[in-house]
């Protein structure tokens, strides 16, 4: 069993970029574990105490699909700074899940949220290892690649790993369609029904990119990665499925 831990900065940006990966991982039999730093109370419309709450219950609902834990770390949307007290959450998160391999960001992508969760756990990662930080849990010294999911669009993103995902596919599908909030452009609305799979955007953004992912592999679906070249970042064998 592997210890995942796939870091988010907001509610659907995993199941976007490595939901595949993960329903993957699960069905091999690893712990996976979700984390989506922060609220979503940016949108929809509504208020903020509200919508972060249904935002939260969704990222929930998502990681029920595939058995997955849950890490909320609750910073406001859009307003996740890479100082030392956020640093911190995020060395406990390490520090706690215990992963064999972690998942986030890469460093060139377009919202601000998602830069400094990339930088936070590149941060926080090498900082968990440290003997005397203070923290309620003991270090957390393994060797543990780094792997960048892909970003925005798959803008400036070149993959240098392939994961097979057609397996996985409708988990991901499952996945992504618990962010109903994110499909309501204005106001929140809890009477909105899910558009057809034909007139889903989600669907056919998903659809798209996994598609041009797996052209390159020669499969139906893939998610692409990339890996932190490190030191205590490299293992001699492959750690995804």
């Amino acid at each position: 069993m592997v210890n995942v831990l796939a870091i988010g900065a907001h509610g659907d940006d995993l199941e976007m970029f490595c939901g595949g990966t993960l329903a993957r991982c699960a069905q091999r039999g690893d712990h996976v574990t979700m984390c989506v730093v922060t609220d979503g109370r940016g949108r929809p419309k509504g208020n903020p105490d509200k919508i972060a709450e249904i935002r939260h219950a969704e990222a929930q609902a998502s990681a029920d699909v595939i058995h997955a834990e849950l890490a909320w770390l609750g910073i406001p949307d859009g307003g996740l700074i890479a100082d030392e007290k956020t640093r911190h959450l995020f060395i406990e998160l390490i520090r706690r899940t215990k992963p064999d391999v972690i998942i986030t960001h890469p460093a060139d992508d377009y919202h601000p949220d998602h830069r400094n969760t990339h930088q936070l756990t590149l941060d926080a990662a090498q900082v968990a290892r440290t003997a005397n930080y203070p923290s309620e849990f003991p270090p957390h010294r393994g060797t543990v690649p780094l792997a960048f999911m892909d970003a925005e669009r798959g803008i400036n993103f070149i993959p240098e790993e392939y994961v097979d995902i057609t397996p996985a596919w409708e988990h991901k599908v499952a996945m992504l369609d618990c962010h109903v909030s994110q499909l309501m452009n204005e106001e929140y609305d809890p009477n909105f029904q899910m558009p057809s799979p034909e007139l889903n955007e989600f669907h056919y953004y998903i659809e798209s990119l996994s598609s041009f992912r797996g052209l390159a592999c020669n499969v139906r679906f893939a998610e692409g990665f990339r890996w932190w070249q490190a030191a205590n970042r490299l293992v001699p064998y492959r750690i995804l499925p």
